[in-house]
């Protein structure tokens, strides 16, 4: 039986390397920026990602570091989504725009949920970090199923 931790990390990095692949389109400007910034966070996510499936060894430190990334990279998010900004060689939907209070509080929990990642992590004999981790992948699913163009042959 595959263990939880292990299907969730699979499912993640399914989920940002389409996510990936959706931001070799061209882009420039601020949907360029919040791209680089989207990367950014899919990286520090399979930093933690690849030690929860065990193909990397746990080091909290490295793991904090891309939590604490994630924390304050989500703080930028809002910022990124400018109203009338450009929708150009983007798969964002014009439901920001139109549940704006929700889509701003998606990033806040973003940066709560990867703050409290951190916070876990900072005891590396805590285990609670992997259900933190958890929480960060599913505040990000959930901005991505309701924020973003679904990619062909993406449920």
């Amino acid at each position: 039986m595959i263990s939880k931790p292990l299907l969730f990390a699979a499912f993640a990095s399914a989920a940002f390397a389409t996510f990936a692949l959706a931001h070799e389109k061209g882009a420039t400007g601020v949907v360029k920026e919040r791209q680089d910034l989207m990367d950014q966070q899919k990286d520090d996510m399979k930093v933690m990602g690849e030690m929860i499936k065990g193909t990397k060894p746990f080091d909290a430190a490295k793991a904090a570091a891309a939590a604490h990334d994630i924390t304050l990279t989500a703080k930028k998010i809002p910022d990124l989504f400018p109203k009338g900004g450009s929708m150009d060689k983007s798969d964002a939907l014009p439901a920001i725009w139109e549940k704006w209070d929700r889509f701003t509080a998606n990033a806040d929990d973003l940066g709560k949920a990867a703050a409290t990642l951190e916070t876990a992590l900072g005891d590396s004999a805590n285990q609670d970090w992997k259900a933190a981790f958890k929480k960060v992948g599913d505040v990000c699913k959930s901005c991505h199923e309701d924020f973003r163009k679904k990619e062909q042959g993406e449920h």
